[in-house]
């Protein structure tokens, strides 16, 4: 087991999901009532607040009929038309609030009559997040040191699932309660030794867990540096499939109640051309060689696939002498232009 701080900070999460949920479901149903008049959504964010940007466009869309706009904060920089945006709630995802494009897309969007939400851990009223925001929800998940996000990702995914009108309560403590057996029946250890020695890695999932496949590769880019790919089940079979070998490895998430014809492309095709791949899910059968317990809500697997990347990652770390914490091309705030 990993002593790393970015494993004690990943272990952190289920307490988080159990102090913070009831806060997180009032301020979010509060939000939601000053903008029910908006019915356009855009979502603002970069590394793994973006991957949280990703979940959450499945999940307005679900609630709403409407996809949202994951907004490209390039735009914010160009000469553009001018354009009416008062029909928008812009929510923008930053733990740090320090991250100097997400600020600027939401002030410029501000600008143009968008109502900016600010989801984020900084308190301080300079900070760039802040001062376009007409509303903050605070993660209250606590100091994160090691650059890799965990936590606060967590944290980020059921702030997002309550913005887009679901009951998060519920779904907190049942998610809790599947992190502390995950880790006490050793899964992620489990994981890093299928993925030791692998070429690159490919997470694959359905739906809303997009975002965390998403974010589990960037984990291991950020902490193992291993080459890894996030992608949606179905278009891994669109191309990306052809590029995986002997020497590379997949992973398949499969939440409770998602459609498995594309998985079973997936798999079949690996098994043909002897790609090894292992099945995280919620079965019990043979395919799942991985079984997973997960919550009701289909959407809070996505924290719970999250959480287990996090944790394999500090555990393949260690196996490659590599501190998970810091990297010397990397930094916890990232401010780019």
């Amino acid at each position: 087991m990993s002593n790393s701080i970015m494993a004690k900070e990943a272990r952190q999460a289920p307490q988080a999901l159990r102090s913070e949920a009831t806060r997180w479901q009032r301020e979010a149903n509060a939000v939601c009532r000053l903008v029910a008049e908006r019915p356009t959504s855009v979502l603002l964010g970069r590394g793994s607040s973006g991957n949280v940007c990703t979940f959450a466009s499945y999940l307005f869309a679900l609630q709403s009929g409407r996809q949202p706009i994951e907004f490209r904060p390039w735009l914010a920089t160009q000469t553009l038309p001018e354009a009416d945006w008062r029909d928008a709630v812009a929510y923008a995802f930053s733990y740090s609030g320090q991250s100097t494009d997400i600020a600027a897309g939401a002030e410029w969007l501000r600008a143009r009559g968008a109502l900016v939400v600010a989801i984020t851990e900084a308190g301080i009223a300079d900070t760039h997040l802040l001062k376009p925001a007409h509303h903050v929800i605070r993660l209250g998940c606590g100091p994160e040191l090691a650059v890799p996000a965990t936590k606060s990702v967590v944290a980020q995914l059921f702030v997002a699932a309550a913005l887009a009108g679901f009951d998060i309560t519920q779904a907190a403590e049942q998610t809790a309660a599947c992190m502390l057996r995950i880790d006490a029946e050793g899964v992620p250890t489990k994981l890093a030794t299928f993925l030791a020695g692998a070429r690159t890695v490919a997470w694959l999932a359905r739906g809303p867990s997009v975002g965390g496949a998403l974010d589990a590769a960037l984990k291991l880019q950020e902490s193992v540096g291993i080459p890894a790919f996030g992608y949606s089940t179905a278009e891994y079979l669109h191309g990306p499939i052809a590029a995986a070998n002997s020497d590379d490895r997949v992973v398949l998430f499969s939440g409770t109640g998602e459609p498995t014809d594309s998985k079973q492309a997936v798999t079949t095709t690996l098994l043909a051309r002897g790609v090894p791949f292992i099945c995280l899910d919620c079965e019990q059968s043979p395919a799942a060689q991985l079984p997973l317990p997960l919550p009701d809500a289909r959407w809070a697997g996505t924290s719970v696939l999250a959480y287990i990347a996090q944790l394999t990652c500090t555990e393949l770390a260690e196996r490659y002498g590599i501190n998970p914490d810091e990297h010397t091309a990397l930094r916890k705030v990232t401010q780019t232009h």
